[in-house]
């Protein structure tokens, strides 16, 4: 005996629905009362976003340059709104945020509980968002039972973005400070060592090669003049300059080497000293968050139509079967 299929085509599935529209009629009313009352008790969530952009630069920049391009009122580009993203979902700002509004009561947390810290981060995690838009900026969504709560945490959220950001641009600032008090420490005994060698060439008369070119004058003056004593104490420091010249040359221009490094070295413990106490905005608020005057869901209507539509689907499937006598467990 062949299997028997049902007849799943539109002419046959309305002609279902025609012999058995007074069953489906009570159906579809059932299931709106029912699905109607149960949305009616469904708790009310409200939605508040903060809208940011992020800065351009990380740090404030001290030299002249910097100022001249503007970049401290620049907005940033995608790279600076995704590291701004990775902020906003660290586990250093999910804390703060968690400690300042008292989310563990709240939520009604203990925060004492074994598994305390996944039930409060899957919580977080589910009433608040952060995503960038094609137009780079990012939206900050916090979603609660209490609109002024949820306007709350999503500002908070926005304002530790700053604190985060800025504390970890001062930790590595600070670091950094080690090395470079290290290394001016070095090059400062190296210039000592250098100074005081010259100082000691200086007080065996050696002179610059300037001031040298003009020994030589005066000791052919003297010459021309028959000024012998002149003429001896002058050739006595031109034998000094020629043994100890060029050592001299060499010490002095490793001092200029030396001087130019610690100049360059005393810019950058500057801006290391500025960014190690920065407190500046790392983003740019378009919209704060306020209290939500509508719920943002349950959308009732919505929550009816999808439980009239799936009751309705899974009886005209059950009819199909009945009907055409069609079931998995024959042959």
């Amino acid at each position: 005996m062949s299997k028997q299929y049902p007849d799943l085509s539109l002419a046959a599935i309305f002609a279902l629905i025609w012999r058995h529209r007074k069953f489906l009629s009570i159906l579809a009313a059932i299931t709106i009362v029912i699905a109607s009352i149960i949305s009616l008790f469904l708790t009310e969530y409200y939605r508040s976003t903060v809208v940011i952009f992020p800065a351009r630069t990380n740090s404030l920049s001290l030299n002249e340059s910097s100022v001249k391009r503007g970049n401290i009122s620049d907005f940033g580009e995608e790279e600076e709104a995704e590291q701004l993203l990775q902020i906003i979902n660290s586990e250093d700002l999910q804390e703060r945020v968690i400690r300042k509004n008292d989310l563990y009561q709240h939520y009604e947390i203990d925060p004492n509980d074994k598994y305390a810290r996944s039930k409060i981060r899957q919580k977080y995690r589910s009433n608040i968002t952060a995503k960038r838009t094609k137009y780079n900026s990012i939206d900050i969504s916090a979603v609660d039972i209490d609109p002024q709560k949820a306007a709350d945490i999503a500002n908070s959220i926005s304002e530790f973005t700053d604190s985060v950001k800025n504390h970890m641009i001062q930790v590595r600032a600070r670091t950094s400070m080690v090395m470079l008090d290290q290394e001016q420490e070095r090059l400062n005994e190296k210039l000592n060592a250098v100074t005081k060698e010259l100082d000691e060439l200086q007080m065996l008369g050696v002179v610059s090669e300037v001031e040298r070119s003009g020994l030589y004058e005066g000791y052919g003056s003297a010459i021309g003049n028959a000024d012998r004593k002149t003429a001896e104490d002058i050739r006595s420091q031109l034998e000094v300059n020629r043994k100890y010249g060029d050592e001299y040359d060499e010490k002095r221009k490793r001092r200029e080497i030396l001087t130019d490094q610690m100049l360059r070295f005393n810019n950058y413990r500057n801006q290391f000293l500025a960014d190690a106490s920065i407190d500046i905005p790392q983003k740019f608020v378009v919209d704060v968050a306020v209290p939500a005057d509508k719920k943002s869901y349950p959308v009732r209507w919505l929550i009816v139509l999808g439980a009239l539509i799936s009751v309705q689907l899974f009886a005209l499937v059950l009819l199909i079967i009945r009907d055409n006598r069609w079931s998995f467990l024959r042959d």
